[in-house]
């Protein structure tokens, strides 16, 4: 080979390596550039789509203390006191760190789809002789190869299934986790509906139990039979006890505005009046309407089956591993042209090259198609296991829900207004000595009692409701259409 072709030879491989490190650096700046969106997937909960990537900014990365929080919560605006429940679903929905932190985790799972079904980089080689091996047909001065590893037949669509399984299972987790922050916003906001309520029934009844103190003070002065001094104590005794429940209701209420804002990721100075006019929500009359809701809807399921789903392909791509993946190339030797032959012409040399790895090691391969077997076990063992769980949360808190039906109604009905006409009745009749202080004091417990247990079975039934529907994973009046039903998984032992 001749000094002038061995420099283009040179410089054409110099321009070679350029390129490919500007290649390099380009794709190191460009790490962070938008990458373009791709078509959203079907959601599977409702209309909205979880996997849109239309409205997402990813933030800059960056080292975050314990004391210096990623999202400043002190520059959120406060919430107005007549917010509705639906406006702090729809706040906690959007702003719920938990819930945004799945949301980036399914993103970022969904990420790895792409990553298992690319080949691997490609390899290019260069070696420059600095002693050239001489030959008959001229020393060899440089060699330049470039190879690509082929997975067996079926290995990348293998690799993807596993990790599209996987991001669909992360997905189900999002919704998951989506659930439980409705049930969340949902108890603090029914226990702020209770502790209000009790509060204003204090509140009645204060000036009435202040009115019953009056009348016995009156009756001691006169000297009745009926009321002595222990009476009037135990009546203002009453009042002091009625003081401290008002104490115990405001630090209740402020533990309650304590949890709402922690899963609404706002100040702790908000405000909420969570005193509407109450409405039950509906209950379905069968258990089993639940269950078939419970099958349709909750996302745990569809995690526990995606991840089934991702061991049965993860089982087939171990089998895979049984033969060999190829590696195909291509390489070139320069060649000079002062030959120890006298007929060297300095012709450089191509080859083709192809190769492939020995799977000879049948016992690694064998122990990770078992491993492949023991965890799609597992996976049905643990959906069998969600299941079973899920299905006895239904009946329980079902049962909590009729039991509350059934005794508000006693109480609305019968129990509350008998026991305040009782009450107002016994004032009466103390004033004119036909009661005692005793049985004026009963009757003015069971008022109180009846009265706070009526607001707190309300509050205490849509909590169950709210725990209802994040078991079944929908509104519990919803109707599951047959086809869509999640089909049992099995799997035979390994």
């Amino acid at each position: 080979m001749t000094a002038s072709r061995f420099t283009t030879d040179a410089a054409i491989l110099a321009a070679l390596c350029l390129s490919l490190a500007w290649g390099c650096a380009s794709a190191g700046r460009n790490r962070g550039a938008a990458r373009p969106s791709r078509p959203p997937a079907p959601g599977m909960f409702g209309s909205q789509d979880l996997r849109d990537e239309s409205n997402i900014s990813l933030p800059p990365i960056q080292s975050v203390s314990h004391r210096e929080p990623h999202h400043d919560i002190e520059s959120q605006p406060a919430f107005d006191s007549s917010a509705s429940l639906e406006q702090l679903v729809s706040f906690a929905l959007a702003n719920n760190p938990e819930l945004q932190a799945a949301h980036s985790q399914a993103h970022a799972v969904q990420e790895r789809i792409a990553q298992a079904r690319s080949l691997e980089d490609p390899m290019l080689m260069a070696s420059p002789a600095l002693v050239p091996n001489e030959t008959a047909d001229g020393p060899m001065t440089f060699m330049l190869s470039a190879s690509q590893k082929l997975p067996w037949f079926g290995k990348l669509a293998l690799r993807g299934e596993v990790a599209a399984h996987d991001a669909d299972a992360a997905w189900s987790e999002l919704a998951a986790v989506e659930l439980r922050v409705l049930e969340q916003v949902k108890r603090a906001y029914f226990e702020l509906y209770f502790v209000d309520r009790a509060i204003t029934v204090n509140r009645e009844l204060e000036p009435k139990l202040e009115q019953l103190i009056q009348v016995a003070e009156a009756k001691y002065e006169t000297g009745a039979i009926d009321t002595g001094l222990e009476s009037v104590l135990r009546a203002r005794n009453e009042l002091a006890k009625l003081q401290i429940m008002l104490a115990e209701l405001q630090r209740a209420r402020e533990e309650s505005l304590a949890d709402l804002a922690q899963t609404l990721h706002v100040p702790r100075g908000i405000s909420v009046d969570a005193r509407p006019q109450y409405a039950a929500t509906p209950l379905p009359a069968s258990q089993e309407e639940l269950v078939a809701l419970l099958e349709h809807c909750q996302p745990e399921l569809a995690a526990r089956r995606s991840e089934l789903d991702r061991d049965w392909a993860a089982e087939a791509l171990a089998q895979r591993d049984y033969f060999p993946d190829v590696t195909g190339g291509f390489q070139w030797q320069a060649m000079g042209a002062q030959g120890l032959s006298p007929l060297a012409t300095g012709s450089d040399s191509y080859y083709l090259t192809l190769g492939v790895n020995l799977p000879v090691y049948r016992h690694r391969i064998s122990a990770a198609a078992r491993e492949a077997r023991y965890n799609a076990a597992r996976s049905a063992q643990r959906y069998d296991g969600a299941w079973d769980e899920l299905r006895a949360g239904v009946y329980k808190l079902h049962a909590q829900a009729a039991e509350h039906d059934r005794v508000l109604e006693l109480l609305d009905s019968q129990l509350v207004p008998q026991s305040e006409k009782t009450f107002t009745l016994s004032m009466d009749a103390y004033r004119v000595g036909r009661v005692n202080f005793e049985q004026l004091i009963a009757s003015y417990r069971e008022l109180l009692e009846y009265r706070i247990d009526l607001y707190r079975r309300q509050a205490q039934r849509e909590q169950a409701v709210a725990a209802l529907e994040r078991i079944v994973g929908c509104a519990i009046t919803a109707t599951p259409p047959e086809a869509d039903l999640l089909p049992m998984p099995v799997v035979t032992s390994p």
